[in-house]
Formats: C-alpha cells, sequence, structure tokens
C-alpha cells in the first residue's frame, strides 16, 4: 500500500488504504518463467496498474494505484448509483490466474458461479486514444462466465476499453469474436474466444500508419485505420460500455500505458512480461449431484457449492459449479438428478421389489443376473434425458465442465442386509459405467466422488455400505474416491443443539443438519481437489502442495488390556489430538466382542478417552470385552451411531500454517480453517493384546 508517512497508510475513504502492488508477484508467477523486465523497464512508462497480487484479499479496493509514479489511480465505474442504491464492491479477488489474482465485483449467483455486478467496471481519468497521438495500451483479463443476470443484455457484447462513451475493443457475450473499433473499423482480431479465458492485448497507435494489435504475443493485425475523432483523450473506461448494465462482467488483472509508441522490441519485451499470466482457453470445474434427499439438503445447505468453489481454488479454474436437479421440475420426459427416498436399484426390499419397479437409478429384473447386465431404471432414465438429447437440460459446455459425479448418497441402500454387499458394490459400478457413458466419458477422467455413510437406520446395513465403497476405492481402475472420510460427526436435521457440551435432542435422524451439511462441503474439497488433478482436470495449478489436508488423521491399530485400548493414529497433515466436547466421554469408540458384521457379537461402547501424546489414545470401554483381543473388532463409529457434531476427536489443523500461495483462510474465507475429525472405519480393526 502506498503511505503517507512511515507506517501510516495513504487512505481514499476512511478505513482504506490505496492498494498497490509490487512488480513481482509474491509467490510464483502465474503464467511461464518469471519474467525479467517488467514495464517499468520500458522508457517512458504513463500508466501501469496491476491486480494481480493484494495485501488484503477479498477487501474492498476504492483505489487501484499507479505504479508508474504519475499518481493516477484506477477508480470504480458506475452507470447508476442513484439514490437509495448502494454500488457493488469492487474486490481485490485471489487465485484467478494461477497464484495471481485481480479485481471485479463478485454478487450473489445469477446463474452460474461466479457472477459479477453488470454495473461495476473501472475507471481512468484521462488516456489519449486519438489517431493522432502515438501510444501504446496493454490490457489483461479473464472472463469466468458469458454475460448473465442483466434485464436484457445478456446476449449483447461486452466493451473492454471504453472512450468517452465509444467502445473501443469489444468481446461477443454468445458467440466467439474479439473485435477493435466495433462501431468504426469492425475489425475482428479473434474469432476463437472462448467461454473463460485470459488474454493479454497490446495496441499500438502510430500516427498516420494506424493501430497494431498483438493478442497474447502474436500480432494479429497491423495498420488499422483509427476511426475516433483527432484528439481524443479522455475519461477511459475499462470492462464497461457506459450504458445501463453495461459491465464487461471480466475480472481486471492488469493494464499498462505509453504516451508514445513502443518500438517492436520493446512490444516483445511487454509480451515476455504478461507470461506471468496463463494466457488462453481456461476451465471451470462442475460437480454432477446424483441421489436422494440428502444430495438435496447438500445442495440447499450451501455446501455443495461450498465444496465447488473450493474445488475450483485447489485447481486453479475460474469458475465453480454444480449441475444437479431434484426431480418434479420438468416433465415429458422426466428430467432429474435427485429423487427423495430412492436407492440405487431395487434390491433393497421392500421398498421397491425386483421387476420393472416404480423407481431407483437401476432395475434389478430379479433373476439372479449380475448388477453389470442391469438396465436403467426410471430414475436412470431420468437423469440421461436431463444429460443427454434434444431434451437435454445443460448446455454442451455445462457437461464439458463436470470434473466429477458426486454422490452424497449412501441412505436408503444402508437398510440392505449385510448379504447384499457384492451386488451393492455391483450396483455403484454399473451405475457410475452408465452415467460416465451418458457424458461420454470413462472412469479414468471422470471420477466417482462418495462420502463414508451416514448415520443411517441399520447397522449391518450401514457397515456393508462402508466396506463396499472402501473395497471398490481400493480398486483404481473404478476411481471411486472418498470425498469425506467422516460424517458422524453431525446431528440430525433440526436438532436442538448445545454447543457447549455438544449434545443434541430430537430431530429427523434420517437427515443430516443443514449446518453439517456445509461443514461437509469444506472438508470435502481437500480430498476431492486431488481426484480432479489427477484425472487431468486442474486449469492453472496442476500441483497440490503436499502439505495441504487430504482426509483427516486415520486409525492404524489398537492395544486391548482389559477395558482399556491404546489406539495409535497416523495423521493427515495435523501434528496433534484434540478431544473437544463429548470427545473426551468416548463418545463414537466402541469394540465388537467377537464375532463379525455378518453375525455380530456385543457392542461394547466407550466412556472415557484420552490424549497420551500426539499419536496416541487411551479409550476406556464400558466393560471388558470376553473374548481375546484378536477375536475384537475397533469401530469408530459402529453402524448407525451418531458421535455429533464437535464431538469427534480431531486434529490440530486449524493452527497449522499453510503453504505460501496456499493460505485457503485468507483467501476463501475463515470457515476453510477448520480441524479434520478421525477417519470413520470402514472394517473394524483387529485388535492386539497390551504386552
Amino acid at each position: 500500500m502506498l503511505l503517507a508517512a512511515p507506517n501510516t497508510p495513504l487512505l481514499v475513504a476512511t478505513g482504506l488504504s490505496l492498494l498497490t502492488t509490487g512488480a513481482e508477484a509474491s509467490g510464483p508467477p502465474g503464467g511461464g518463467s518469471a519474467p525479467g523486465a517488467t514495464p517499468a523497464d520500458i522508457a517512458s512508462l504513463s500508466g501501469w496498474w496491476d491486480a494481480g497480487t493484494a495485501t488484503a484479499w477479498n477487501a474492498p479496493v476504492t483505489a487501484l494505484a499507479d505504479l508508474s509514479g504519475r499518481g493516477q489511480p484506477i477508480t470504480p465505474y458506475h452507470y447508476y448509483s442513484g439514490s437509495g442504491m448502494t454500488p457493488a464492491s469492487l474486490l481485490a479477488t485471489p487465485r484467478l490466474n494461477g497464484l495471481l489474482g485481480g479485481l471485479g465485483a463478485p454478487i450473489p449467483q445469477a446463474t452460474y458461479a461466479p457472477t459479477l455486478d453488470p454495473d461495476t467496471g473501472l475507471a481512468i481519468s484521462a488516456i489519449s486514444l486519438s489517431p493522432d497521438i502515438a501510444w501504446t495500451h496493454g490490457l489483461v483479463w479473464s472472463r469466468p462466465n458469458r454475460r448473465q443476470g442483466t434485464y436484457d443484455v445478456d446476449a449483447n457484447p461486452v466493451a473492454l476499453i471504453t472512450v468517452n462513451g465509444t467502445v473501443v475493443l469489444s468481446l461477443s457475450s454468445t458467440g466467439t469474436t474479439l473485435t477493435l473499433f466495433p462501431t468504426g473499423a469492425n475489425v475482428t482480431l479473434s474469432a476463437s474466444m472462448a467461454r473463460r479465458h485470459s488474454h493479454a492485448i497490446i495496441l499500438r497507435n502510430v500516427p498516420g500508419a494506424g493501430v497494431d494489435v498483438w493478442l497474447d504475443g502474436v500480432l494479429v493485425v497491423s495498420t488499422i485505420a483509427n476511426p475516433l475523432a483527432a484528439g481524443v483523450t479522455g475519461a477511459v473506461t475499462l470492462l464497461h460500455d457506459m450504458t445501463l448494465q453495461g459491465a464487461a462482467q471480466l475480472w481486471f488483472h492488469e493494464f499498462v500505458t505509453w504516451a508514445r509508441a513502443l518500438a517492436n522490441a520493446e512490444i516483445d519485451t511487454l509480451t515476455t512480461y504478461f507470461t506471468r499470466w496463463f494466457l488462453g482457453a481456461r476451465r471451470g470445474v462442475s460437480l454432477l449431484i446424483m441421489g436422494q434427499s440428502n444430495a438435496s439438503y447438500f445442495v440447499a445447505s450451501g455446501g455443495a457449492q461450498l465444496m465447488a468453489n473450493g474445488l475450483a481454488w485447489y485447481l486453479g479454474a475460474l469458475a465453480g459449479n454444480i449441475v444437479f436437479q431434484p426431480s418434479g421440475t420438468y416433465f415429458g420426459p422426466d428430467r432429474y438428478t435427485q429423487v427423495n427416498g430412492h436407492p440405487i436399484s431395487n434390491s433393497t426390499a421392500p421398498l421397491f421389489p425386483p421387476g420393472a419397479g416404480s423407481g431407483t437409478f437401476l432395475t434389478n429384473p430379479g433373476d439372479g443376473s449380475d448388477p453389470s447386465t442391469w438396465a436403467l431404471g426410471p430414475d436412470g432414465l431420468a437423469t440421461e434425458a436431463y444429460l443427454t438429447g434434444a431434451s437435454a437440460i445443460p448446455t454442451g459446455e455445462d457437461l464439458a465442465d463436470i470434473g466429477a459425479i458426486l454422490w452424497p448418497w449412501t441412505e436408503q441402500d444402508s437398510t440392505a442386509t449385510y448379504t447384499q454387499k457384492a451386488l451393492y458394490a455391483g450396483t455403484i459400478r454399473r451405475l457410475a459405467a452408465l452415467t460416465r457413458a451418458m457424458l461420454g466419458r470413462t472412469a479414468a477422467n471422470l471420477p466417482l466422488l462418495m462420502w463414508n455413510a451416514i448415520p443411517y437406520e441399520s447397522d449391518a446395513g450401514l457397515q456393508m455400505v462402508r466396506e463396499a465403497i472402501s473395497d471398490i476405492a481400493a480398486v483404481g481402475s473404478d476411481n471411486l474416491n472418498l470425498f469425506l472420510a467422516q460424517t458422524a460427526d453431525s446431528i440430525p436435521l433440526g436438532a436442538s443443539y448445545d454447543a457447549t457440551t455438544g449434545l443434541w435432542t430430537g430431530g429427523d435422524a434420517t437427515h443430516r443438519d443443514e449446518t453439517d451439511e456445509i461443514t461437509f462441503g469444506l472438508r470435502g474439497a481437500h480430498g476431492a481437489a486431488r481426484s480432479l488433478a489427477a484425472a487431468g482436470f486442474a486449469d492453472t495449478l496442476p500441483t497440490i502442495p503436499d502439505t495441504m489436508p487430504f482426509l483427516g488423521p486415520k486409525i492404524l491399530s489398537a492395544q486391548l488390556g482389559g477395558a482399556t485400548l491404546v489406539v495409535t493414529l497416523q495423521h493427515d497433515q495435523g501434528n496433534n489430538i484434540l478431544l473437544p466436547l463429548q470427545a473426551a466421554a468416548g463418545m463414537g469408540w466402541a469394540v465388537m466382542d467377537g464375532g463379525s458384521v455378518a453375525s455380530p457379537g456385543p457392542i461394547i461402547t466407550a466412556n472415557a478417552a484420552a490424549r497420551i501424546d500426539a499419536t496416541h489414545l487411551q479409550i476406556t470401554l464400558a466393560s471388558a470385552p470376553t473374548n481375546p483381543a484378536s477375536d475384537c473388532l475397533l469401530f469408530y463409529p459402529y453402524g448407525s451411531t451418531q458421535i455429533g457434531r464437535g464431538d469427534a476427536v480431531t486434529d490440530n489443523f486449524a493452527s497449522i500454517g499453510w503453504p505460501a500461495g496456499w493460505e485457503m483462510t485468507d483467501q476463501l474465507g475463515s470457515a476453510w480453517g477448520i480441524n479434520f475429525p478421525l477417519q470413520a472405519t470402514s472394517y473394524g480393526i483387529p485388535l492386539a493384546a497390551a504386552s
């Protein structure tokens, strides 16, 4: 920031400092190798505004400082700011292009996230674009989505540069063209502008010769007659055409200007400098969400969109969204991806008997055939109609954004018997394969994300589901990945909850509380991001630091001595164990005293837990098992047990520092600074006798 005196920020409004940045990014550059020369190394620089780095992300910016030293800030531009209307804030926004950010005015989502304000651009007080004056200007921007959310101009082109109300450079909203002097020479600079992109353009005016244009370092046109009036030096607006809802809804990255025509060698220097940005087509990332009512709550709570936002952040994508449709909206044919109360197939008695049935995503014909041969059921056909053919709802561009199939979906299937484990695993594989085929994808490039089964009605059935998911995840070719390794640290929907004790009463036990669904989204993005990156769906950030969290700590082993267990844990990215609220009372721990999940022995719960050291816990059981340790199994939790919100054993990740450039809480918000609960046991862990 600029200083008015030592340690005294220069303020442009009460509490708001005049924002500036250094010439070099604080971390790795956004694009290619770090450029050596900067605009300041090209003589006679008359203006330079860089929004790539900031001292405070997500803070309002009332002025972006001029790094050329000429003291001409860029300020927000609004066509309308009349009485009773508060213009949207221009925010310094991180990680829009690799580790570099930019300026924009995000508002509540219209159709696609992010949605930028249709009436916020940027203004510079006076820059020449006159044909009789030499000048050179460079602009870097990103488009996250096509124009959206306006009254009636979504389809109209948007302006990148406007002077005195005349658009100099425009970008089509529904097409693919970038145009110079659209109301004059109307020169097409590119006919292949992607839906989402980042680009750098350099305009050079030579009096008597015309305008030369470089797009991403390539000379695309030269000596184009400049149709503007002579002597035009006036208010220049970036990313706005100066009409009602005339904002371009683009992210601003950088603008540089010289009051002379740069030589070709200087253009080369500027082009090299702009390689700090990733330029060209960019990606969005979306999650295709299928399931029943808890999938719907996951969406309604905002947890699913938060997870998509986190994925976009991790992968360096320009947008994160969800593709999801409840039943009962589109008819003739029915089209949806979620329907309350329906399992994967009609194998789960007594809800749907064998045969054609009246629902479910797959139909079990009841003839003993392998699930790999089963056809889509009514729900599966509705999903197919939603995604494909003449009746499809998402556009082809939307479908191309889908980076994973997300199933927050285990509840009704958890009522099946343990003997259906192989059949249930087969239905997962079959429906995943058929869904991927709808999108023209394979397991290798479209991961299936599932959560560890939520607490539901049947202990044995729920353990069956956990084991089946774990078995498939262990087979890499199926590309099933847990995005959430613990869901029992939650409470029923609508329960009365005491945050001081971690205890709750009442509520709808078949559904998770929406506050917990939000937490699931925050935690789920970490493991899911690695799945999508491995499938080749990263944009500008293909490598995730090893020090970012994954799924949380897990149990390695346990020793039994009388009624006491010593449990050894392996950390993910934390380095200590915490026992908040009811965790200290042993909530969730259980030992099966002989038997197996298929034929359960007595379940002994715990009544206390204590930390021994950073990787060991002492668990006190309500009574000592009667069987030898080798015949006992440890669960955390067993079956439908609900550990409770805030009652799980956790690591201490929230107090661990983030790697440089990956400060998630600074960039996405404090809610992302959370401890990770101990992973649920998919299989019971055999106990060893204490030595």
